[in-house]
């Protein structure tokens, strides 16, 4: 019965999941081993009294980025690199150009920019939830997000796309 479950909720937000881990790593293996992670944990941790399951499959999801991230930068005293380069296996997802184009653009983000938009666009997570999995106030991702549109249009123009 649980399994039933599990995989319908892993076949209706593994995609957004996924998205949402390539928006903080960059890395198409890591993305996927998160995913897998957060599925487990957030199926395992979710109560009757929790939050819906998209919103803790997220917040499972960016804590263990985090959490990797930490442990990363501890063993290597490196510093975790901002900048993907640009021949990495998400842009072979990207089968349009357009959609490249706005990967790319999204990759000049800031983090938390980049984080509202995959989450409240490839997520589909609205924005009051979005500000509660990063930790923001409504007012503030609200704002940030706007901002983050504007810098994303921008960006798309210098790119040569019109929006």
């Amino acid at each position: 019965m649980h399994e039933d479950i599990l995989e319908k909720l892993y076949r209706q937000y593994y995609s957004a999941a996924l998205l949402y881990a390539l928006s903080l790593c960059r890395d198409r293996h890591l993305a996927e081993e998160l995913v897998q992670e957060s599925f487990v944990r957030a199926f395992l941790s979710l109560g009757d009294d929790a939050p819906s399951f998209p919103f803790w499959l997220m917040k499972v999801c960016r804590n263990l980025y985090y959490d990797h991230a930490r442990r990363q930068k501890f063993l290597t005293d490196t510093p975790i690199p901002e900048q993907a380069d640009t021949a990495t296996p998400e842009s072979a997802l990207l089968a349009k150009e357009e959609t490249a184009a706005l990967f790319r653009a999204m990759e000049q983000l800031e983090g938390i920019e980049r984080e509202l938009i995959a989450l409240h666009y490839f997520a589909a997570r609205p924005v009051q939830e979005a500000a509660e999995i990063l930790g923001l106030p409504y007012a503030a991702a609200r704002q940030r997000l706007r901002r983050a549109r504007i810098r994303l249009r921008k960006l798309m123009e210098e790119d040569g796309y019109e929006i």
